[in-house]
């Protein structure tokens, strides 16, 4: 969350409005819309930024949950899209759609982006899975191609940080919920989530990268 902001993710519901509100009446004030908020952040002022967040971020968490189904990538979602509204507010054009509606389709393509991530990773780890592991003499019969992958995907599987590692064998190769994987590591529930989801993401990063 931006430091400074007025409300956290947990009680955001029970003063957003206030929140967007007096906003609006600050904004009023100073003679000041939301495209010139914009034009604020563009000239890096951090305030402006802040006030962004205030107003929109309601908005954009409850974009990325819809197409996540996720609090916590949801959140991670939000915080990228204002990093990326910071870096390109320049970029934004009043002809081209309202700042709620710039910030709106950020935020959704941002969460689109990591479903697809998501989705990527899984398809490649359900397919290793499905077949024996750790077997180091493929049989006469697979194909060069094959074979080729599967060493792609080991290399990948041994590039990862330990911990990493380990979480995604449990869970794609001894099938353990994420839930056990905590009772069996004593490593708390999110952290186990956050090690899966960032190990998947490193998997199918480096089997893309060394497809030929």
């Amino acid at each position: 969350m931006i430091a400074g902001s007025a409300c956290t993710m947990a009680d955001r519901a029970g003063c957003f409005t206030v929140v967007q509100l007096l906003w609006i009446l600050i904004a009023a004030a100073a003679g000041l819309g939301v495209e010139e908020v914009i034009a604020r952040i563009a000239r890096g002022e951090r305030g402006a930024l802040r006030s962004a967040y205030d107003t929109f971020a309601g908005r954009a968490m409850a974009i990325a949950v819809r197409i996540l189904r996720s609090t916590e990538e949801a959140e991670e979602v939000v915080q990228d899209t204002f990093l990326e509204i910071w870096r390109r507010a320049g970029d934004y054009r009043p002809e081209r759609g309202t700042p709620a509606a710039w910030i709106a389709a950020m935020a959704r393509s941002r969460a689109i982006d990591r479903l697809r991530e998501r989705t990527r990773a899984e398809n490649t780890l359900r397919t290793l899975a499905s077949e024996p592991p750790r077997d180091p003499d493929p049989p006469p019969s697979e194909s060069t191609a094959r074979r080729e992958e599967r060493t792609r995907v080991r290399a990948a599987l041994a590039a990862l940080p330990a911990e990493q590692r380990r979480t995604v064998e449990l869970a794609y190769f001894d099938g353990l919920t994420q839930s056990e994987i905590a009772r069996v590591t004593g490593d708390a529930l999110g952290t186990v989530k956050t090690r899966i989801r960032l190990g998947m993401e490193k998997l199918a990063d480096a089997l893309l990268e060394v497809r030929p």
